[in-house]
């Protein structure tokens, strides 16, 4: 008899409450922002007359170069509504993946925004255009990481919310 009460407990998870709830209210948003952001890029990549201006010889190398920077804001764009979504779904689930997924969702915009921003960069120098290159979603993407990644590492209400159950 004894025996069953040395029996350790599985760690019944916590409610989604404190600071924990403000990082995830600001994910959501940051989320919801990029999303609507989209609109006009995505309108401009789907335009089929420039398109079809894009893939002729004798386009200049800066139309080329502009819609290339707003193809790769749209991808990385994309990237963090997609994640974003994959991330509610293991919130709502209280799964124990979602601490390292979000620490890796954090890094790949990151990774992604610098690829991005030296691209664009090359190709600007490339053709001898100076188009200013926007710099708000590199520093949005550092951010967050800085602030997300050690949080979602070192929490302890994190490590006590998404628990193996």
């Amino acid at each position: 008899m004894t025996d069953l009460m040395n029996i350790p407990s599985k760690p019944e998870p916590r409610r989604i409450s404190g600071w924990l709830l403000i990082a995830l209210i600001c994910l959501a948003a940051w989320a919801l922002s990029t999303a609507f952001a989209l609109r006009d890029p995505l309108r401009l990549m789907l335009e089929w007359e420039l398109l079809a201006v894009f893939v002729r010889p004798e386009t200049h190398g800066w139309y080329r170069t502009v819609i290339a920077m707003v193809g790769c804001d749209v991808i990385i764009g994309a990237f963090i509504v997609a994640g974003a979504g994959w991330l509610a779904l293991l919130v709502r689930r209280n799964s124990a993946r979602f601490p390292v997924q979000v620490q890796a969702w954090l890094l790949a915009i990151v990774v992604m925004r610098t690829i991005a921003y030296l691209l664009g960069d090359h190709m600007t120098q490339a053709i001898g255009v100076a188009i200013a290159i926007p710099f708000d979603g590199f520093i949005q993407a550092v951010v967050a990481a800085a602030l997300g990644i050690p949080y979602f590492r070192l929490s302890r209400r994190v490590r006590q919310t998404f628990v193996v159950v």
